[in-house]
C-alpha cells in the first residue's frame, strides 16, 4: 500500500536528505498514514515472520562514507527493530535498533540514529558487515517478535533522514530536564551484590566489600547440606558469621540435585517434597539474618535440568519450596525463575504451573550492549504483574571476546580486560537505571588461570586475586556512589549517550557515556564543573572544555559544584 505524503518535522541541513513517506510499501504487514503523523506499519505475528515497511528511490540513492539513517520511531517493546538497508551491488545489512531504551521506558516517540558506516553495531556483527557499497537502492525498517508469541500490534516512524554523518557536539547542563530514577532506585549499594565460587574464602570477601558491594550470591548445595534428613550447616555458618562481620548479606542459591532424592533433578513428588524439606529448614536457620533465596539456577537450560528443561517440573519445585521457606520465616523473600537470559516463555508455563515466588529472577546475559535490557524488563514486567519485583541474581562480561574488540579469545589481553571494566561499569549503571532492587556481578574472581577459557575470565580479580581493571573501575563507581542518590536520566541528549544524575552533599556528579561503538560523540562540559575522571577516577584531559565520549573508553564521571552550596 502506498502512502499519503506528510510533513517531515525539523531542519534540514544541506547535505541531509528527506525520505518522503509517500512510496513506502509493506512486507508482512499493512501501512497507513498516522493518525498524528508519520506512518504506521501493522504486524500480525501470530503464524510469526516479519513486517517490513520498504522505501524504494526512484534512482539509487548516494551515501557519505559516514553517513547514517535518521527517524523517529514509535514501538512496543513486544518487537525487535531493524534497519535494512539494500546497496548498489543487493547487498542487504541488518542494523538493530531499540525503540525502548533507558530514557524511553514506555516506547515513546523517539530519535533514532543508525550509523551506517560503522564497523560494528554493537550487536554481535552477525547481520551487518560494513557500511553500504556505493549508493542505496532501499532502505526498510523491520520488526518481528522479540520472543516466540503471537503478537499484533503496530510501529510508527517518521521524519526519516540520510545524514552526510551522524558526529555530534552535545552539551549537557547541571539542571538538564531528567526522567526521573524509578522508585526505590536511590542509593546503588542496597541491591549490588557478587556472585562467588567457594564459601570458605576470606580474601574475596574483604574484596568485595571493599568494591561497594552489599551482599554475596552464593550455592547452598542440598547435597552438602542434608543426609538422611539432618541438615548440617557448618561452612554455611561460617560464611555468614563472615558477612556478619562485613555488614554483608547473602542471596542463597538453594539448588541442584541429591543422590539420596533422585539425582540430578528432584521429580517424583517424594523428591520434590525432600527438597522442600530441605528448603524449609535452612529458612529456619537463617531466620532473621540478612538473606535472600533463590530457588534453582538457570532451571531453562539442559546444564542445570538435565536431560532437558521442562517448565512444569520446575514449577512443582518452587510450589514446594517457596511456602516452605515462607512457614519457617515468613518475612523471607525468595525468586524463583532464575532465567538464563529473558526466557520469557519458560517462565510463563512456570506461572501457569503455580510456580511464582515473591520475585521474578533472570540473568541478562547478551552480546548485544548492556542498555539493551531496558526493552526486555517492560515484556517480564507484563508477564508476572504488578506484585512481584524483577532480580538481576547473575550477569557478566569475561575479559575473553566481546563485541567492536578484537580480543581474539584470549582473557588476559589488555584489550580483553579494558572491555570487560568498560561493560562492567555499563552493566551497573544500566541496572541501577531500571531500577532494579537486586544487581548481582557474575563473578568476584576467575575461576581459573587459562586465558583460552571464556568461562574461567569473569572475575573482577585474576586467578591470584589481582586486581583486574573491572574491578578498578568497580571501585571508582562505587566510591562515586556511596553518598549520593540517583535523581534520574538526562533528557533529549544525542541517540546512545547517556547521562546519570547523582546528588549529594559534597556535589553533584554526573556518570555520562555512549554505547554506540564507532560514534564520534564530543561533550561540552557544564559550567561548574570542578572534576572530570574516567572510569578508572584518572582525570581526563579536557581541551577547549570539550571531551571526546568514546563507546570504547566507558563512562566518564563529571563532578559539579553548584552556586548556592552543595546540593
Amino acid at each position: 500500500m502506498v502512502l499519503w505524503a506528510c510533513l517531515l518535522a525539523g531542519v534540514l541541513t544541506a547535505s541531509d536528505i528527506a525520505v518522503p513517506i509517500a512510496g513506502w510499501t509493506a512486507e508482512g504487514g499493512s501501512l497507513a498514514p498516522g493518525a498524528d503523523r508519520g506512518a504506521v506499519l501493522t504486524y500480525d505475528f501470530t503464524k510469526g515472520g516479519s513486517a517490513t515497511a520498504m522505501w524504494t528511490p526512484a534512482k539509487p540513492v548516494p551515501v557519505k562514507r559516514r553517513a547514517a539513517l535518521s527517524l523517529w520511531i514509535r514501538a512496543d517493546p513486544e518487537v525487535k527493530l531493524a534497519a535494512v538497508v539494500r546497496d548498489k551491488n543487493f547487498q542487504t545489512r541488518r542494523y538493530p535498533f531499540e525503540a525502548v531504551t533507558l530514557e524511553n521506558p514506555d516506547g515513546n516517540w523517539r530519535q533514532v540514529t543508525i550509523r551506517l558506516a560503522a564497523e560494528s553495531t554493537g550487536y554481535g556483527d552477525r547481520d551487518h558487515a560494513g557500511p553500504p557499497e556505493g549508493r542505496i537502492v532501499s532502505l526498510g525498517i523491520q520488526a518481528e517478535p522479540r520472543y516466540p508469541q503471537a503478537v499484533r500490534g503496530s510501529i510508527a516512524f517518521d521524519d526519516v533522514r540520510i545524514l552526510e554523518s551522524p558526529d555530534a557536539v552535545f552539551s549537557l547542563d547541571a539542571d538538564s530536564a531528567l526522567t526521573p530514577a524509578p522508585a526505590g532506585a536511590a542509593h546503588l549499594a542496597p541491591r549490588f551484590g557478587v556472585n562467588l565460587h567457594g564459601i570458605d574464602d576470606d580474601r574475596q570477601l574483604d574484596l568485595a566489600r571493599a568494591a561497594g558491594f552489599s551482599f554475596v550470591r552464593a550455592d547452598l548445595l542440598w547435597r552438602a547440606v542434608e543426609r538422611n534428613e539432618r541438615y548440617r550447616f557448618v561452612a554455611a555458618d561460617r560464611l555468614m558469621a563472615a558477612l556478619d562481620a562485613r555488614g554483608m548479606g547473602v542471596l542463597w542459591i538453594l539448588d541442584y540435585g541429591h543422590p539420596q532424592h533422585g539425582g540430578d533433578v528432584p521429580r517424583q513428588p517424594n523428591d520434590v517434597a525432600a527438597f522442600a524439606r530441605y528448603a524449609e529448614a535452612v529458612a529456619a536457620h537463617y531466620r532473621g539474618r540478612n538473606v535472600r533465596y533463590e530457588i534453582w539456577n538457570e532451571p531453562n537450560i539442559d546444564r542445570f535440568w538435565p536431560p532437558r528443561p521442562n517448565a512444569e517440573e520446575y514449577a512443582a519445585l518452587a510450589r514446594e519450596a517457596v511456602p516452605a521457606i515462607h512457614r519457617a520465616d515468613p518475612g523471607a523473600h525468595v525468586a524463583t525463575g532464575s532465567l538464563a537470559r529473558f526466557d520469557l516463555p519458560f517462565f510463563a508455563e512456570t506461572l501457569a504451573a503455580g510456580g511464582e515466588g515473591d520475585a521474578a529472577s533472570v540473568h541478562p546475559y547478551r552480546i548485544a550492549p548492556p542498555e539493551t535490557a531496558a526493552a526486555d524488563l517492560p515484556l517480564l514486567r507484563r508477564l508476572i504483574g504488578p506484585n512481584m519485583e524483577i532480580w538481576d541474581t547473575e550477569w557478566g562480561y569475561a575479559s575473553y571476546d566481546y563485541f567492536s574488540q578484537k580480543v581474539g579469545g584470549d582473557g588476559h589481553t589488555a584489550a580483553g580486560r579494558k572491555r570487560q571494566a568498560v561493560l562492567a561499569c555499563r552493566e551497573a549503571l544500566t541496572v541501577w537505571a531500571l531500577g532494579l532492587p537486586v544487581a548481582v556481578w557474575y563473578d568476584m574472581r576467575d575461576d581459573g588461570d587459562d586465558p583460552r577459557n571464556g568461562e574461567k575470565n569473569f572475575g573482577l580479580v585474576d586467578w591470584e586475586y589481582n586486581d583486574k581493571p573491572a574491578m578498578v573501575a568497580v571501585r571508582t563507581l562505587a566510591h562515586l556512589a556511596a553518598d549520593r542518590t540517583f535523581a534520574g536520566l538526562v533528557r533529549n541528549l544525542p541517540d546512545g549517550v547517556h547521562a546519570m544524575r547523582l546528588d549529594g552533599a559534597g556535589g553533584r556528579v554526573f556518570a555520562v557515556w555512549n554505547d554506540q561503538p564507532d560514534a564520534r560523540m564530543t561533550l561540552r562540559l557544564p559550567a561548574g564543573v570542578i572534576s572530570a575522571v574516567n572510569l578508572y577516577g584518572e582525570p581526563l584531559k579536557v581541551k577547549k572544555n570539550e571531551i571526546p565520549l568514546s563507546e570504547v573508553d566507558g563512562p566518564v564521571y563529571l563532578g559539579l559544584k553548584l552556586s548556592g552550596g552543595p546540593r
